[in-house]
């Protein structure tokens, strides 16, 4: 099983999944000495990071040659985000901002061929080697954030509508900590309680769900709550820590 294949199954069968992401850098070398056998997927933010048409597209080539499934966090829920991504080479698109039905439609539209979507066809990317058409319908994830309490009062609406296109919901937990008055405070009791809202939902119809975190300690508050993916960190702070880990050291030497 390669793993596309293994993600699939994980997703479907709503079991732990591990993925981190490419923020701030742009080499394949750091992306290729970043691989693991137990990373299941590898995110470019081109909502937060600095990332575009041109500066991705080696990055998810690099992804595609390793077999590693990549994910694309768009800026925003907008048919031409969707479909450069796709032509690009994305395994997977991750949506901000989530909040109505109506935004999950459009995203459903905006990754799936006629006749269960809109989009179009093309560009140098669409399809890995050896997958038609018909494969790419079921081969492409939409990864879903909830970010707000109106994101998840409309979430099962969304889970009942298109839950069937729907791979994991994944909780922002930044931007909703900011939403409901309590910015930063992510591993607060309010912020805790509303997370295992989003959380609750998503196992009440038997879907994959999970959350960004920073570390170790915020993983395991958010597994005890009943996340099931985890995507944590990013490519600057793993750089910062390695680099003031090896400051400190020296630094203790006088």
């Amino acid at each position: 099983m390669n793993k596309y294949e293994l993600l699939d199954k994980k997703f479907k069968n709503c079991e732990p999944v591990f993925g981190t992401q490419m923020t701030v850098t742009c080499s394949t070398i750091m992306l290729e000495k970043m691989y693991r056998d137990d990373l299941d997927f590898m995110l470019f933010d081109m909502e937060h990071g600095i990332y575009n048409t041109e500066n991705l597209v080696p990055l998810l080539q690099v992804t595609r040659l390793m077999g590693l499934p990549n994910v694309v966090r768009i800026p925003s829920i907008e048919y031409p985000y969707f479909a450069r991504a796709i032509d690009m080479g994305a395994d997977a698109i991750m949506v901000p901002r989530v909040e109505t039905v109506e935004q999950v439609k459009t995203a459903v539209d905006s990754i799936r061929l006629y006749p269960v979507g809109k989009t179009g066809y093309g560009g140098h990317g669409i399809l890995r080697k050896n997958e038609t058409m018909e494969d790419f319908q079921g081969n492409r994830h939409l990864l879903i954030q909830i970010e707000s309490p109106k994101g998840l009062e409309n979430l099962p609406a969304m889970l009942e509508t298109y839950g069937d296109q729907i791979a994991t919901i994944i909780i922002g937990p930044y931007d909703f900590s900011i939403m409901i008055g309590e910015p930063g405070n992510t591993l607060g009791e309010n912020c805790q309680a509303w997370f295992k809202k989003v959380f609750d939902v998503c196992k009440s119809y038997k879907k994959s769900c999970g959350i960004y975190c920073n570390d170790a300690n915020a993983a395991d508050i958010y597994k005890k709550l009943g996340a099931e993916v985890f995507w944590f960190s990013m490519d600057l702070n793993f750089l910062l820590k390695g680099y003031n880990e090896t400051f400190d050291d020296i630094k203790k030497l006088f």
